[in-house]
């Protein structure tokens, strides 16, 4: 990946979040960094060329997948994934002033930061109201002018707001790591077929350090059908390391299935199967080959 000051990145801000941390360790600093409002924003702003990549929450060790990145990746054809990012969560609890635990009457984080800490805000704090925000820094903002309030963030933002440390590594457990994707704008002189599935090959290799990202549609609902894809990643010896699910939100009980494997599309068994899947699908979307994180 190229590595130089003419790359714009966007991520979800303001300044201080974990999509932060995230984006410029991946890219280094010395490149230009847009700050987004919402996830939805990140991918808009790639696909209309406003930055070169986007980075974007995954999942979480603790609390699983982001709903809203993968849903974007299913519903916007013009998006691929380009690498990967792995990033040590550390949560603190801050404030404005200097309070005590039990006197915390607000609480705002993100979503799955708050899920993070469950067990911290059960066992420490006394029921304080919850408000979600769109990011653990946005929180910050939003906490300077509530009386009694706290905000859940990463220990980057105390400078940054001039907060208080109530507590600190308050996360359910401190092996907790958030995955992100690194995502950017499909050039549509690099696919091979007419809907956008495969890419050019040639711009993949075939190492081990490599892992591919699907997303796929069975054509019909029945028993075993989810056996019946999986099985041509076993007959390849293609080893997987995340699979998910998520309706379609065509109608109940249907499911689009989202597949990490290691290897890439350069490879011939990945190719192999990926064309037998494509076939047992109603929607096949690769979202990209990439280098696995390696710290």
């Amino acid at each position: 990946m190229s590595k130089n000051n003419s790359i714009k990145c966007s991520y979800l801000g303001p300044a201080g979040t974990y999509s932060e941390i995230a984006a410029k360790k991946f890219f280094g600093e010395n490149n230009v960094f847009i700050a987004k409002n919402t996830i939805a924003d990140v991918f808009d702003s790639v696909t209309t060329a406003e930055a070169d990549y986007g980075v974007v929450p995954i999942e979480n060790s603790i609390e699983g997948s982001v709903n809203m990145t993968m849903d974007l990746l299913f519903e916007i054809p013009n998006i691929r994934v380009v690498g990967e990012c792995v990033i040590p969560i550390r949560h603190f609890l801050l404030s404005y002033e200097k309070i005590e635990l039990d006197k915390i009457r607000t609480l705002c984080s993100h979503q799955q930061a708050i899920g993070q800490c469950s067990k911290f805000i059960r066992s420490y704090l006394k029921d304080p109201e919850i408000i979600f925000t769109a990011s653990t820094s946005n929180a910050c903002h939003i906490i300077k002018s509530i009386p009694n309030s706290a905000a859940i963030a990463s220990e980057n933002v105390i400078q940054i707001y001039n907060l208080y440390t109530i507590a600190k590594d308050i996360q359910d457990s401190l092996v907790n790591a958030t995955r992100f994707f690194i995502i950017s704008k499909i050039n549509n002189n690099n696919n091979n077929n007419n809907n956008n599935n495969i890419y050019n090959f040639d711009d993949y290799y075939s190492f081990e350090s490599y892992k591919t990202s699907i997303i796929c549609c069975p054509k019909f609902n029945k028993a075993g059908v989810l056996y019946s894809i999986l099985k041509n990643f076993t007959r390849k010896n293609i080893n997987l390391t995340r699979i998910e699910s998520r309706p379609t939100k065509k109608q109940l009980g249907e499911y689009s299935f989202y597949i990490d494997f290691e290897g890439s599309i350069a490879d011939n068994k990945v190719k192999r199967a990926l064309i037998k899947i494509e076939q047992m699908s109603s929607f096949f979307k690769i979202l990209g080959s990439y280098k696995k994180w390696i710290e």
